[in-house]
Formats: structure tokens, C-alpha cells, sequence
């Protein structure tokens, strides 16, 4: 049925042939297992998009911060984005300080263009930066790269 409806689906044998037919970085979107991190990461893509498309697709399903530092340490070095229930900028902050190099954003930023068009984005987006800032003095971290795991859990 889905093939009828969508056509045939890539699968890991066609990373291969993706690679051979761009210069562009090769991202593959929807990894949360360091299993697929590393199929992806052998089969040359250029960075690791770990999400779980926001959620929408089956209820129960693990969430995708969960399963991000795993699929960091898989990635060994490859840039590794983030997306999935993203709603704050402190919810930027823990993928950052989990090891996410980029954080990505979908309803907040469709949110603020339904209310008031480009403006309403630029808001959504500054706030969420300023609230990122903000959680990052308070808590004492002058650079992303002052965040790690430990910057979430109160040490003993």
C-alpha cells in the first residue's frame, strides 16, 4: 500500500548511490538508534539528523532526546542535528549540552507565521534564543561549549 501511494522507499542500500549523485552534504533525517548512527556515518553521509519527525507518526514511541547522546557517541565526530519537541530555549539548551552540534524548530516557528506572519517568526526565534541566553547565565555557562550531559543532572 505504501509503495502504491508513495512510491518506492530508499532504504540504506540506495546511500551509496545518493552519495555518487551530489556534492551536497548528505544528511539522513529520522536516526534514534547509535546502530543506524553508524550505517549512516560508514555509508559517507555528512551528518546525522536525530528525530523523531516531531512525534506526529505513533504514540509511545521513545523519545527522540532520549536517544540522542547514544547516537552522538555512534556519529563519532559527524555533526548531529536535533529535532523533536523543541518548544523552548531551554529545550535547545539540554540537545546542545547532549551533544546536538544544531537544534531545529517546527511548530513554534509555524506557530508565530500563523499568528503574525515573518514578524511572528523573528519573535518565536528571538525569544527562544533569549531564553536560551538567559538560562545560560543564570546557570552559570558562558559558551555552548561549557554545556555537556553533567550540565543537566545536579552533580552529587
Amino acid at each position: 500500500m505504501w509503495a502504491q501511494l508513495f512510491g518506492n522507499p530508499l532504504t540504506w542500500d540506495d546511500l551509496p548511490w545518493l552519495r555518487s549523485i551530489t556534492s551536497l552534504p548528505l544528511i539522513v533525517k529520522g536516526i534514534q538508534h547509535p546502530d543506524d548512527a553508524r550505517r549512516a556515518r560508514d555509508g559517507g553521509v555528512d551528518g546525522i539528523y536525530c528525530s523523531n519527525h516531531g512525534g506526529r507518526q505513533a504514540n509511545g514511541g521513545i523519545p527522540a532526546l532520549d536517544c540522542l547522546p547514544a547516537v552522538v557517541a555512534a556519529a563519532d565526530g559527524l555533526p548531529v542535528l536535533f529535532d523533536s519537541g523543541v518548544r523552548s530555549g531551554t529545550d535547545v539548551v539540554k540537545a546542545l549540552a547532549l551533544g546536538a552540534t544544531a537544534v531545529g524548530v517546527g511548530r513554534p516557528y509555524a506557530y508565530g507565521m500563523a499568528l503574525a506572519g515573518a514578524g511572528g517568526v523573528v519573535h518565536v526565534l528571538r525569544s527562544l534564543l533569549a531564553e536560551a541566553d538567559l538560562l545560560m547565565a543564570v546557570d552559570g555557562y558562558q559558551a555552548l561549549a561549557d554545556l555537556t550531559p553533567d550540565s543537566l543532572r545536579p552533580t552529587a
